[in-house]
C-alpha cells in the first residue's frame, strides 16, 4: 500500500503558473495514495501541507472535483472518494471504450513521427521495467507516457481529455493495491504487443489486446477489495 504519512512537503518550487503546479501536485498525490479514501481534505491543514495560498489551493481543488479524483460536497468542502468494486468496474469498462476508440482512430490517423513517438515511449518504459534501479514514480510516469502516445494520434480533443480523466481515476486503484510481480510481467508483454500492433496499422486486433490489457490491469487492482476481507 502506498505511504499515506501527512508530513509537510517543505517548501516546494512552484513556477509561475501557480495554480497548475498545485493541482498537479494534489492530482498526483491522491493517485499515490497519500490521501485515503473518504477522508475529508481541510483547507487549513492543506495549506500548510502544501505552503499555498488559499485562492490557488480552492481553485486547484475545485478542478480536480470536475475530474472525478475529488468529491465537492454542498457547504462542507472536500473530500477524496470512497472506493469499490461496482465503480472500478464503470472506470474500467468506460477506460475501455475511450482508449480503445482512441487508439482504433490513431493508428488509422497516425503518420511515421507518431511511430517514432510509440517506439521511442516504449523503449523508455522497457529500459524503466529491466533496471530495478529506476524508482517507481519514474516508472509510472513512463507507463502512462507510453499510453498517452498511443492515442495521440487520433486528433480528438475530447477523447484524449476523457482518457486523460478516466487514466487518472483508474491508477488511483492500481497504486492502493498490493503488487502482483506475475500479472506485472504478463502486462508488461502486453505493452510490446500492442505497441507492434499499433505501428503495423492492425487496429482492429490492437484495440482488442488494449481492452484485455485494461481489463487485467483492474483485475490486478481488485486485489485491494480481496487483501481488505
Amino acid at each position: 500500500m502506498p505511504d499515506s504519512s501527512r508530513e509537510p512537503l517543505g517548501k516546494i518550487k512552484y513556477s509561475s503558473t501557480l495554480s497548475n503546479d498545485i493541482y498537479n501536485q494534489i492530482k498526483l498525490d491522491i493517485i499515490n495514495g497519500r490521501f485515503p479514501p473518504g477522508e475529508k481534505l481541510r483547507i487549513e491543514t492543506m495549506r500548510q501541507l502544501y505552503d499555498i495560498g488559499n485562492s490557488p489551493l480552492r481553485e486547484a481543488l475545485t478542478r480536480l472535483a470536475a475530474n472525478g479524483l475529488i468529491n465537492q460536497e454542498n457547504q462542507r468542502g472536500f473530500r477524496i472518494p470512497p472506493v469499490s468494486r461496482e465503480d472500478l468496474q464503470d472506470i474500467c469498462n468506460s477506460r475501455i471504450h475511450i482508449e480503445v476508440a482512441a487508439l482504433k482512430l490513431a493508428i488509422a490517423q497516425g503518420d511515421d513521427c507518431w511511430e517514432a513517438e510509440i517506439l521511442a515511449s516504449y523503449h523508455r518504459l522497457k529500459k524503466s521495467q529491466e533496471n530495478q534501479e529506476v524508482a517507481t514514480m519514474a516508472w509510472e510516469k513512463r507507463h502512462t507516457d507510453f499510453h498517452s502516445t498511443l492515442i495521440s494520434a487520433c486528433h480528438s480533443k475530447t477523447l484524449l481529455k476523457f482518457s486523460t480523466i478516466l487514466h487518472d481515476q483508474f491508477d488511483r486503484y492500481r497504486r492502493l493495491a498490493p503488487n502482483n510481480d506475475k500479472l506485472r510481467a504478463e502486462l508488461d508483454s502486453q505493452h510490446l504487443q500492442i505497441m507492434r500492433l499499433s505501428i503495423d496499422r492492425k487496429a482492429e486486433i490492437a484495440g482488442d489486446l488494449l481492452a484485455v490489457h485494461i481489463e487485467l490491469s483492474a483485475k490486478s487492482a481488485l486485489a485491494l477489495f480481496d487483501e481488505a476481507n
